[in-house]
């Protein structure tokens, strides 16, 4: 595929990642929410073969730091549907050219550019994604074309979305690639991802913030 869009569809920052709200305030979730989407961003940016990226939001930080980046960002009109905002967002990529879509959520900050890389080059056309390691989520989904199917994000995804392309005569690649198997969602998550020390934006804003010594006493001296 020559042209491969990536979609990152993003939340409203004010009220994003409540599930951590029992260790963090709500603006360090928003300000963690922002450092993630920055990573993705930086691994999407630095990856071979994603021609463009698009951000689907209806988050004004997010659509003004988007646009300040140079990526086009999509206005969320779903009113909270994720499914309906993607649809409409894979089908205007289409519209635009686009060979095939990579969506990936925000909350990935340790999924590099090599990893982004190893994706594609295992894409054979249809659909490929990449589960969650609990809930049967779906934390990479590559189409094509962009519009192939509608999209089944929420729980258990990844069967529904391969049950979905199966059905409909779409080539379907279960990948369970490491570095895909983990968003950022609950304390347990939050307590491994300061124990990796990796994602630039994020590693740096726990450091900073002290979160990480919150977490663990441990961590206080991890790098940044």
């Amino acid at each position: 595929m020559n042209d491969v869009w990536a979609l990152i569809p993003v939340k409203s920052l004010e009220r994003s990642k409540s599930r951590l709200n029992s260790v963090l305030n709500p603006q360090e979730c928003a300000m963690l929410s922002r450092a993630m989407f920055m990573d993705v961003l930086d691994a999407l940016n630095d990856a071979e073969g994603i021609s463009n990226i698009a951000v689907l939001t209806n988050d004004e930080d997010v659509a003004g730091l988007a646009s300040q980046l140079g990526h086009l960002v999509i206005a969320d009109q779903s009113e909270g549907e994720l499914c309906d905002g993607l649809n409409a967002a894979a089908k205007q990529l289409a519209e635009l050219g686009a060979d095939g879509v990579l969506i990936l959520p925000g909350d990935l900050p340790t999924v590099t550019a090599a990893d982004i890389e190893s994706l594609l080059a295992k894409h054979e056309g249809g659909l490929s994604l990449c589960p969650a390691i609990r809930d049967g989520g779906t934390n990479a989904l590559l189409c094509s074309p962009p519009d192939a199917l509608p999209f089944q994000f929420g729980q258990d995804s990844a069967r529904k979305h391969l049950e979905l392309a199966e059905i409909s005569g779409i080539k379907t690649n279960r990948l369970p690639m490491h570095a895909f198997f983990r968003d950022i969602d609950t304390p347990e998550d939050l307590s491994w991802l300061a124990r990796q020390g990796v994602g630039g934006n994020t590693s740096r804003f726990l450091q900073r913030s002290g979160i990480n010594a919150r977490l663990k006493p441990g961590l206080s001296g991890a790098s940044a």
